[in-house]
């Protein structure tokens, strides 16, 4: 599918991010501009968001977004760089397609199969009455009260898509195994977030793993654009040369 890919920057390396949830490609931009005198940069919509919103197979699952992003790269090796969600897929293309990357690079994303993670928020929301509802209320947080009746109705389908993709992770059987990781893996997040769960689960499965701290919100991409790409950069400093 034509997932209308930007591309800027200059440089030999490659590096493909990927957003989450309720989220465009183009929140990377303050990012890629950081970063565009030392590597080039692709990003794009994911399915069932912003110009993919209306795209073949929405909802999609884990294995579609996959996909998606080989698909992306094709057959090229890359970075790839993945907030919230878009780690979960990012993760995966390493696991599914070693040879097509050279480092993860990801930012408080949740791998919801992981035995060490509390999960049991989320998948009573997932499998909850009005999940959609539920996890645009969850996205959203203290902005869904200020925002109109007529706005909630426009992110529903985005919020569908995150249910359907986050329900897709949850199954008997993982989607993929981290010990498939074989390159460097860089795993940032804010000081508030939980990564105990995350933190082990990656380091007994990916040989190469590192964990970097940030002063930073969930949305370390859009609020602090250069301690983002600092976490990038650490990638292309590790990534695996052909």
């Amino acid at each position: 599918m034509d997932l209308n890919v930007t591309e800027s920057g200059t440089g030999e390396a490659l590096v493909v991010l990927v957003h989450g949830v309720l989220d465009r490609g183009r929140s990377f931009s303050r990012v890629a501009e950081l970063l565009s005198a030392d590597c080039r940069l692709a990003w794009y919509d994911r399915r069932g968001y912003g110009a993919s919103a209306g795209a073949p197979g929405v909802p999609a699952t884990i294995d579609a977004h996959i996909e998606d992003l080989l698909t992306v790269l094709d057959g090229r090796r890359a970075v790839v760089v993945g907030h919230s969600f878009g780690g979960v897929v990012a993760a995966g293309a390493a696991a599914r397609a070693p040879a097509a990357v050279q480092a993860v690079v990801l930012y408080e994303s949740v791998l919801g199969w992981a035995p060490q993670w509390d999960d049991r928020m989320l998948r009573q929301l997932l499998w909850g009455p009005e999940p959609a509802e539920a996890g645009l209320r969850l996205m959203l947080g203290e902005r869904y009260a200020t925002i109109s009746a007529e706005a909630r109705a426009r992110l529903l389908p985005q919020a569908t898509a995150f249910i359907a993709e986050e329900r897709s992770c949850r199954g008997a059987v993982p989607p993929y195994e981290v010990t498939g990781i074989a390159v460097p893996l860089v795993y940032g997040f804010g000081d508030g977030f939980p990564v105990g769960g995350m933190c082990e689960y990656l380091t007994a499965g990916v040989p190469d793993a590192e964990f970097v701290t940030i002063t930073a919100d969930h949305n370390a991409h859009r609020t602090a654009p250069e301690a983002f790409a600092g976490l990038i950069r650490r990638g292309l400093e590790r990534r695996r040369q052909p």
